[in-house]
């Protein structure tokens, strides 16, 4: 039994107000048929219980599931630290309060660049503008932090969301970078050369800074990174410290990585996460190429996304690393 947290990313539901240029769940307006039931909902909250697992509450955009409250409520009572995870166009100041009151511990929010111009280009005309209100009524109520995606669109941007983020009082600053699954596409994603440039300059901003910072789908951060640092360190998580359900009740890796290794509708969450040979294999450590080679293969890992999506094979090398080992 892993000893470190397990980081639960739960897909709710397909609905969505945006229609987001790289979103991986490719959202729509209305909920997928398929999607879990409140009754099969509550059922997967129960069994993951045990674990003590943080239960991130994703989409499509969560708040529009009728029983989002409910779900967090239940999970909430049974000890489980839930976050949500959403664009924050919806929240208005009674939605603030019912987020705060049901008991979630912290908001993300996800923009795509410190402005309008570059954020709606992204999500659309006038999104920037409603996010940041949905943040000022969080502000005082609950904890939220920022998830920005870094693509070819954003890659300048990184000064400026540290900036935006800490004059918000945000919790913590995520950075993502773009995985082509879903809507996103490979040419928006920033080359290995470049990708490391930013982990450099996002070491630099964090020496000057107080936020929390994360770094995602860049395990190679791992080996940039200042001894001592210690949350968003980098390493790939999938499998080992973090795992996705889907909103039809399928167990993936990660969310960007579209290996179906279970389905809760078909076995208890708890025996998929312990038996699955995939699981096993990522948490073993048993990767080819040069990631197999690489004297950084327990810490960073490579991308096991990325990797998949250019050689079906989840433990091959990560095309986004510059190194060769």
């Amino acid at each position: 039994m892993l000893t470190a947290m397990l980081i639960i990313a739960w897909e709710l539901t397909a609905a969505c107000n945006l229609s987001c240029q790289y979103c991986r769940a490719s959202a729509s307006p209305e909920p997928d048929r398929g999607e879990l039931g409140t009754d099969e909902a509550m059922r997967f909250v129960e069994s993951i219980a045990p674990l003590q697992p943080m239960l991130i509450l994703s989409g499509g955009e969560p708040l529009l599931r009728p029983d989002l409250f409910e779900i967090i409520r239940h999970a909430v009572s049974l000890g489980i630290r839930v976050s949500l995870a959403s664009n924050g166009t919806l929240i208005t100041p009674e939605l603030a309060q019912m987020i705060a009151a049901s008991g979630v511990s912290r908001v993300s929010i996800s923009l795509d660049g410190a402005g309008a111009a570059e954020h709606d280009l992204v999500r659309g005309q006038g999104s920037f503008e409603r996010s940041m209100r949905g943040i000022e009524n969080l502000r005082g109520l609950v904890d939220f932090q920022i998830n920005f995606t870094v693509s070819r669109k954003s890659q300048s941007g990184i000064t400026e969301i540290f900036d935006l983020a800490e004059s918000l009082g945000a919790a913590a600053l995520h950075f993502f970078f773009l995985v082509p699954t879903g809507r996103g596409r490979e040419e928006e994603v920033v080359s290995p050369e470049r990708q490391e440039e930013i982990l450099h300059q996002i070491e630099r901003e964090i020496d000057r800074r107080t936020l929390e910072v994360q770094v995602t789908c860049a395990p190679q951060y791992a080996r940039l990174k200042k001894p001592g640092r210690g949350r968003g360190s980098g390493g790939c998580l999938a499998g080992r410290r973090f795992v996705f359900l889907s909103r039809q009740g399928d167990v993936y890796p990660c969310g960007y990585l579209p290996l179906k290794v279970g389905s809760i509708k078909e076995k208890n969450f708890i025996e998929i996460w312990e038996s699955s040979p995939q699981l096993q294999a990522l948490r073993e450590g048993r990767l080819k190429g040069r990631c197999g080679r690489c004297d950084y293969s327990r810490s960073c890992g490579g991308c096991r996304a990325r990797a998949y999506a250019l050689t079906g094979d989840y433990l091959q090398s990560d095309p986004s690393c510059r190194l060769e080992a």
